[in-house]
């Protein structure tokens, strides 16, 4: 107890946070650098049309959504669920757009939700 901060009682609740991941629009091209050239030279591969996904990183957790094949506007319309104490010690969940790739997946856009924004008032929705 010595290592929770102050207001957060010591007798806490397992909760699940769903996350749902609808879209995404107007994703720009990503294989139009040196690295492209490189892989076009190599393996033939000539595309200017990114593979996306989400990867959502919450209290240590990991998920991610499907990968969507050569899309600028993906559809996912996918949840991901964390178990996690409630209140979470994090207070915020990171949703980080991906381009998937043979070689290396790069990022294409972060974004962080501060949790304390989004929360309800009140004793099974607040968190401090």
């Amino acid at each position: 107890n010595l290592l929770l901060p102050d207001g957060v009682p010591p007798e806490r609740q397992w909760a699940r946070f769903y996350i749902k991941i609808y879209r995404a629009e107007g994703l720009p091209r990503m294989n139009t650098s040196i690295m492209a050239n490189v892989k076009k030279a190599l393996i033939g591969e000539n595309k200017d049309l990114v593979d996306p996904y989400v990867q959502v990183a919450f209290a240590g957790q990991k998920g991610k959504t499907s990968i969507q094949k050569s899309s600028y506007e993906p559809l996912w319309n996918e949840q991901i669920i964390f178990t996690e104490m409630f209140p979470p010690l994090c207070k915020r969940i990171k949703i980080q757009i991906r381009d998937s790739d043979k070689v290396n997946d790069v990022a294409i856009g972060t974004h962080f939700i501060d949790l304390r924004k989004i929360s309800n008032e009140g004793d099974k929705g607040k968190v401090e």
